[in-house]
């Protein structure tokens, strides 16, 4: 199946806008502040999988505005705006007279039908705020069955598998991972030959982190212009579980005032003794912990009296742990500790050395 070139199409669409440009300063002076030639693209009909430049032409007549804020309806939009070609950061006072391009880049991957997305705009001055909107019926280019990765519910202690069929409508090979939310993997890249259809596997590794997860792949193609992504959902249940599960946030805290966070940690089935707990890197911390239920879920509060810039350390966890056979094992869950200290007025008014 034919399809028109990326340039072919973006050389019709600029011919397009500056054609409405010419047209509407013929019919009437533009007006004072920030006017776009073409607020409204529709692109038609493209194949899901490219990524669209695409550029909105603007003005500034009669007075000054600023642009503050460019935000996009989703991620598959990429905006920034330029004068004279040249990057031109948000907050940027543009002079009556300026003439700029607000470029977008639409990614299209991973989308299907008609779809409708823009770029909200808002600042000072006249014209502002406003809306840009681009509109697209999408047809896949890539069709990956099943269209999600959905692991289901795991205990989350040995890797998981689940795997994909991509088929193009041309032969392409997959060629690289372009992201992944951590920690899932893909097997079977990059692909050996070019071909219409191609098996690949998406791999969950052994994970501790408690609750249901989303997430999307994006794998790129030697088909120029051109990815697909792959959602991906599953849900960890372990036997044993900690909340949090690998890292103790602590956010910005105010130096040497102490700050108390804590930690669930529990099983589903068999039975858990009280935990051993010792710190490492954390000065002065003071641990309790609480029995919430006897044999199942107990709680570990951390205190933590802040005296320096910055705070980075280990909670170690010893778990006595029997299994629903029987079987007895300590577990060990180390969790990692950050957070930042506060500056107090007599830092900020301190001298540089």
């Amino acid at each position: 199946m034919n399809r028109q070139s990326l340039p072919a199409r973006l050389f019709h669409l600029l011919a397009i806008l500056c054609l409405s440009w010419t047209t509407s300063c013929s019919d009437s002076p533009a007006p004072d502040g920030l006017s776009f030639a073409q607020p409204v693209i529709d692109l038609g009909e493209l194949w899901a999988g490219e990524v669209v430049p695409l550029e909105f032409p603007f003005r500034v007549t009669g007075s000054e505005v600023r642009i503050d804020t460019a935000l996009p309806d989703c991620g598959c939009l990429q905006p920034r705006l330029t004068v004279n070609g040249e990057f031109v950061p948000l907050g940027t006072v543009l002079a009556p007279g300026t003439e700029g391009v607000l470029v977008v880049d639409y990614h299209t991957a991973g989308f299907q039908g008609r779809k409708f997305t823009g770029v909200d705009l808002t600042g000072s001055g006249l014209g502002l705020p406003l809306k840009l909107e681009v509109q697209s019926w999408l047809r896949p280019w890539f069709e990956v069955t099943p269209r999600f990765a959905d692991f289901g519910q795991v205990q989350g202690d040995i890797e998981q598998v689940v795997q994909l069929t991509v088929v193009g409508q041309e032969p392409f090979q997959m060629t690289s991972l372009l992201g992944a939310a951590p920690p899932l993997q893909v097997r079977g890249l990059p692909s050996l030959e070019s071909k219409k259809q191609h098996t690949f596997q998406v791999v969950l590794p052994p994970t501790t982190a408690e609750g249901q997860h989303f997430g999307v792949l994006n794998l790129g193609t030697d088909q120029e212009g051109f990815a697909f992504t792959v959602p991906v959902s599953y849900r960890v249940a372990g036997l044993l579980w900690t909340i949090p599960d690998e890292k103790i946030l602590l956010g910005e805290l105010n130096q040497s005032v102490e700050f108390f966070t804590q930690v669930e940690v529990g099983v589903r089935a068999g039975r858990l003794e009280l935990p051993q707990v010792v710190t490492k890197g954390l000065p002065d911390a003071v641990v309790r912990i609480e029995t919430v239920v006897e044999g199942s879920r107990y709680r570990v509060q951390l205190g933590i009296t802040p005296g320096s810039e910055h705070i980075g350390g280990e909670l170690i966890l010893s778990l006595p742990y029997t299994d629903p056979t029987g079987k007895s094992e300590v577990l060990e869950r180390r969790m990692r500790v950050f957070g930042a200290v506060k500056k107090t007025k007599e830092d900020e008014n301190a001298p540089p050395d």
